[in-house]
């Protein structure tokens, strides 16, 4: 409207103004082109502020870096995001206590979002009409990400399940759940569904978030949705090794499936699988007690992955009819455990027993009581208000056994609450703790009586189980803990003859032949290795087969066999551990055989292999060796060798326990020393023969080692002269000996140093003396022959032809008989008994 005024006014104005010619008519002509000043003369004020403006600006250095509207904008973008953030992580439902969701599935609230990109289109408008050239280059975009709509029922996240995506079958299954309206009405449906999301946990691998769910879901007031949980509750527990435990969640299990009535086939394949169960956690606790439960076949116990599923394929009538199933049955206990006799079936007390939360001790009570038994509670000493025992006795219990036995009862009861009943036929029932023990070995007795009876009673029940020969197999090795040999190798006998087909056939045999090598039955393990090695040539343990038969062969005194088995193990080639066990085998029997050479040339073999690793048979290969090299007349090298087993087993090396040797035996290390000290006193060495006995600590060796020491001590004293020190060291350790046989040992090198001294009437009264005390043997022998050497020097012909008589008949050893003779000759001879000096000389002294 002002436009339009303003255009009339001038159109107004124009009308009445004169022509520019009339106007400027007579003046002087007007210059075309005017400078600023002459435009606005008159007016000089005005010109001045023109021309004061129209002057460049001077550039302002230091600028802010930020201007009031990109200050504004930033804070609006920092807030729609906080909007945003906030908006996606609050849930509008409550969600499971302790869960950690896989799937986010809701999307953020769709007000939100669009109040915040109005908010920000408004923003960047105001900015760019501020600064359009480059408001829309300093904005981020700000976008809203939109999770992917999946169809939600029951049948797809059964799908999910099914097809093996258990992340998306947890979302569902929780999204589900969440969808569910509060109350108790559908109390039982949300521990279902809990229990499915557990499920997809366990499979998915997290096993401490599907524990968790395992856990709450054990507590529903559903019987079907407790028994599901419990018994994988008992697969978990068996996984992390707590097999007490998951014994009482498999009994708690058994005790409620007697409520369910809908499908009876799956309730008797659970109780099957939770018999199995519970014999094997009783026989791995006794095992792992006895440290018996390494090498064992992976096929023996349960498999984790089993899935029993009573829930498939059914509708949601369905589902709902079977979660509500037992239900009844269980709230006949609510008040109290009600026990009833229903008859006898087979010459057996039937009994229906229903229990719902009730004490242990209350319940077996009530029992006794109806059942005429004696209860005795054989565990912990604290029964006061606040005891252990007491604490232990007032564990709940919740079971439905509609026609049990006296002993399946007390059984299943006692596992529930995680104890063990013992009924006698005095009709006692004693409540053991298996958790609770004072004596080990009684309570090793204990759980292995109670396992070995529980898989008898697993045979008896389930005979056409697959299992079959797992049972016998366990059984197998819990009779090899109790000592019971030959019922131990009956039973893997049994696995390996009627099961020849499992996976447990060649491990029976191994364990078979194992039993029989500690009876020293080693023709009976050959043959079983034998078979194994032929009919199981493949199998994991083939190359330990191997060995162990090549070691019975050996054992059984078939040392050339046992040498053909060991090469062919080594030619083989199956393990690097069995080429080299396999070597030190091949060693051992040419030793024997007296084949020194080939027996060199396969120790070389084995400390070659041997030596970068430090085998643990290292240095009894080097003691080997030693002693090799010594019968091939080779001292020096001996002896460097028997110093190389002397290095690697140092009664004082680091990583010895309690100053015993580490890679050689006591037994090794105390023959390797004597057989060093008698190499460096062969080649004279005394002093380091010497050295080698002083830095053996007697100690850590027994009586007896520490005596032979000594006497190998006494013999360099000898032989360097030294008799008084000798004499003086015997004679302080003989005064503090009890046994008569080490006495007499010692006494026999004093009656040496005696004789050394010249003292031989000393040295003849001290040999009778022994004689008197010695056992027959070697010892004796060698006395005997000393005596009459004593005699003969002292000139008692008599005697001297005596006492080799004597000896001659009693069978010494060839050495000795020997030396005899030629006393005996000696004798005769100064007897001028000439004759008879020939005798003796032919080796006839009769």
């Amino acid at each position: 409207m002002a436009t339009e005024k303003q255009q009339t006014i001038i159109k107004d104005n124009t009308s009445e103004v004169p022509s520019d010619s009339e106007l400027f008519a007579g003046e002087p002509p007007i210059e075309s082109e005017l400078s600023e000043r002459e435009v606005f003369a008159g007016n000089e004020d005005f010109y001045k502020r023109l021309a004061g403006s129209a002057q460049p600006a001077p550039v302002q250095i230091g600028r802010k870096l930020f201007s009031t509207v990109q200050k504004i904008l930033v804070v609006g973008i920092v807030v729609i995001v906080a909007v945003l953030v906030y908006a996606l992580l609050k849930s509008p439902s409550t969600s499971v206590g302790g869960e950690t969701p896989l799937v986010q599935q809701r999307p953020a609230p769709e007000p939100l979002v669009g109040e915040a990109t109005q908010a920000v289109s408004q923003q960047i408008t105001k900015l760019s009409l501020a600064n359009p050239a480059g408001a829309l280059s300093r904005v981020e975009p700000v976008t809203r990400q939109e999770m992917p709509i999946q169809p939600l029922s029951l049948k797809a996240a059964q799908d999910f399940y099914l097809e093996g995506d258990y992340e998306k079958a947890y979302a569902a299954y929780k999204q589900l759940r969440q969808n569910l309206p509060a109350g108790t009405e559908e109390e039982t449906l949300r521990d279902f569904l809990q229990l499915k999301m557990a499920l997809c946990m366990q499979k998915a691998g997290d096993y401490g978030q599907a524990g968790r769910l395992f856990r709450k879901a054990s507590k529903s007031r559903s019987p079907v949705v407790k028994v599901v949980a419990n018994y994988h509750r008992s697969l978990l527990e068996v996984q992390k090794g707590q097999y007490l435990s998951a014994r009482t969640r498999a009994y708690q299990t058994i005790g409620l499936i007697g409520a369910m009535d809908f499908n009876l086939d799956w309730a008797l394949s659970l109780k099957r699988a939770c018999s199995f169960l519970i014999a094997e956690c009783l026989s791995r606790n006794v095992l792992s007690l006895r440290d018996a439960d390494k090498e064992l076949p992976d096929d023996l116990w349960s498999n984790p992955g089993a899935s029993i599923d009573p829930f498939a394929g059914l509708s949601e009538a369905q589902l709902r009819a079977v979660l509500n199933s037992g239900s009844e049955q269980l709230s006949k206990g609510l008040l109290g455990p009600q026990i009833r006799r229903i008859g006898r079936v087979n010459n057996s007390t039937r009994w229906s027993v229903t229990c719902h939360g009730a004490s242990i001790e209350e319940l077996l009570a009530r029992f006794a009581a109806n059942a005429d038994l004696d209860i005795r509670w054989a565990f912990g000493d604290g029964f006061g208000p606040d005891g252990a025992g007491n604490s232990v006795r007032k564990r709940p219990v919740s079971l439905y056994l509609p026609a049990a036995t006296t002993q399946q009862f007390i059984t299943v009861a006692a596992g529930s609450a995680g104890l063990l009943a013992r009924l006698d036929e005095q009709r006692n029932v004693s409540i053991f703790n298996p958790a609770d023990y004072s004596f080990l070995s009684e309570h090793v007795s204990l759980l292995s009586q109670e396992a070995i009876s529980l898989w008898q009673r697993f045979l008896l029940a389930f005979p056409g189980d697959e299992r079959i020969p797992n049972a016998h197999f366990a059984l197998g090795l819990l009779q090899a803990q109790r000592g019971v040999v030959t019922e131990s190798i009956a039973e893997y006998k049994l696995v390996a003859n009627s099961s020849f087909r499992t996976s447990l056939a060649p491990f029976a045999l191994l364990q078979s032949s194992k039993l029989k090598t500690s009876l020293r039955d080693y023709v009976g393990a050959r043959e079983d290795l034998s078979l194994l090695v032929e009919q199981y040539p493949d199998t994991e343990i083939a190359d330990h087969a191997y060995l162990y038969l090549a070691d019975a062969t050996m054992k059984a005194g078939l040392l050339r066999e046992a040498g053909r088995v060991y090469r062919k193990i080594y030619n083989l080639d199956l393990s690097p551990e069995s080429q080299t066990a396999a070597a030190l085998g091949a060693a051992r029997c040419f030793y024997e055989e007296k084949d020194y050479e080939a027996a060199a040339k396969w120790l070389t073999r084995y400390i070659n292999f041997a030596k970068d690793g430090a085998g643990e048979d290292l240095y009894s290969a080097y003691f080997l060796m030693g002693k090799t090299l010594a019968a091939l007349g080779r001292p020096e090298a001996a002896n460097d060798t028997f110093l190389n087993a002397l290095a690697g087993s140092r009664l004082f090396a680091k990583g010895a326990q309690n100053g015993y040797p580490v890679q050689l035996s006591k037994e090794e290390y105390v023959e390797t020393v004597s057989a060093l000290v008698g190499g460096y006193m062969q080649q004279g060495r005394l002093v380091e023969a010497l050295d080698v006995l002083e830095n053996v600590r007697s100690g850590v060796l027994s009586q007896k080692e520490s005596v032979e020491m000594l006497l190998l001590k006494s013999e360099i004293f000898r032989a360097m002269g030294l008799v008084d020190k000798a004499i003086a060291a015997l004679s302080d350790r003989s005064q503090y000996l009890s046994d008569p046989q080490l006495k007499a040992r010692i006494s026999f090198e004093l009656t040496n140093c005696y004789i050394a001294e010249g003292k031989l009437e000393l040295a003849r009264s001290n040999l009778t003396e022994i004689l008197v005390i010695v056992e027959p043997g070697p010892l004796a022998d060698q006395v005997a022959l000393k005596l009459a050497d004593v005699c003969l020097k002292l000139g008692q012909n008599s005697q001297t032809v005596s006492i080799c008589s004597q000896l001659l008949d009693s069978g010494p050893s060839a050495a000795i008989t020997q030396k005899a003779l030629g006393l005996l000759a000696t004798a005769y001879n100064r007897q001028k008994n000439y004759d008879r000096a020939v005798s003796a000389l032919l080796g006839k002294w009769k």
